[in-house]
């Protein structure tokens, strides 16, 4: 028999993933998630800016990393069809869905991929750096059409103040951008400024750069040559076209071909 008021206990919060019309879920302690959260996070952006080819990490992986306690973040390893009402998964849907019955890679996996009951402080804390970072974009790479200069940073945050945009916790900042200029345009006069570029990366470095490239910029149009190089017109917002460029000089040690097509 399930002790409720252990499931009920005040300090844990709930993870919960659903895939293939099945709910697994799992007890956790809210600070050492919320802690190994921004711990996955720095991995996966160290990946991206590195321009590896896998940016996602493993349920395994996490697992093995010494900086994450899984031990200390999750109440048991039991997983459950429905926590609160103390019905446990079945080991046929689990082996379904996870091809494991083990709940410490489910336990990875839930913290990896699923959805979490954040409290109401972490959302908030959340929020504002989601928030300072989207306004930080914008204030980049924005100008307002009317004198073609730059909106400070507080005016973008008045803005999206009044205009009561929502942030998105799940997605990251750059996801959120255009978003959020289209629900200030009605408060304020402003326009992404983008820039057209071409681009030549050699056959060595092609798989590392496109993963570059398409983090910061929209692929337009693209084309492998005979030689394994790849040819690309891309479009990105005009603050980043320094940093797309800088990233890729490093990568490929300055053999990258680039040229501005309009902007």
């Amino acid at each position: 028999m399930i002790d409720r008021a252990r499931i009920d206990l005040g300090g844990y919060i709930i993870g919960r993933i659903e895939k293939e019309g099945r709910t697994f879920e799992m007890l956790l302690d809210p600070e050492k998630a919320w802690e190994a959260k921004k711990i996955i996070r720095d991995e996966i952006n160290k990946r991206l800016k590195e321009g590896k080819e896998k940016s996602r990490m493993t349920s395994e992986e996490l697992l093995k990393n010494p900086n994450i306690s899984i031990d200390l973040i999750f109440e048991s390893f039991t997983v459950f069809e429905d926590l609160r009402r103390g019905k446990k998964a079945t080991d046929g849907d689990m082996e379904t869905i996870f091809n494991t019955t083990d709940g410490r890679v489910i336990a990875g996996i839930i913290l990896l991929e699923g959805e979490i009951n954040w409290t109401k402080a972490q959302r908030e804390e959340e929020r504002e750096k989601k928030l300072k970072q989207i306004i930080t974009i914008i204030a980049k790479n924005a100008i307002n059409p009317q004198n073609n200069k730059p909106h400070p940073y507080q005016r973008i945050e008045k803005a999206i103040e009044e205009a009561k945009v929502r942030i998105d916790l799940m997605k990251n900042a750059e996801e959120q951008v255009d978003d959020v200029v289209k629900s200030i345009r009605s408060i304020i006069p402003i326009r992404m400024e983008q820039v057209e570029m071409a681009l030549k990366l050699p056959s060595a470095f092609t798989a590392k750069g496109y993963n570059i490239v398409a983090q910061l910029a929209q692929i337009k149009k693209e084309e492998w040559q005979s030689d394994g190089s790849w040819v690309s017109v891309v479009s990105l917002p005009a603050g980043l076209q320094m940093e797309l460029i800088d990233k890729l000089n490093k990568l490929t040690h300055g053999r990258v071909q680039t040229k501005v097509l309009k902007s």
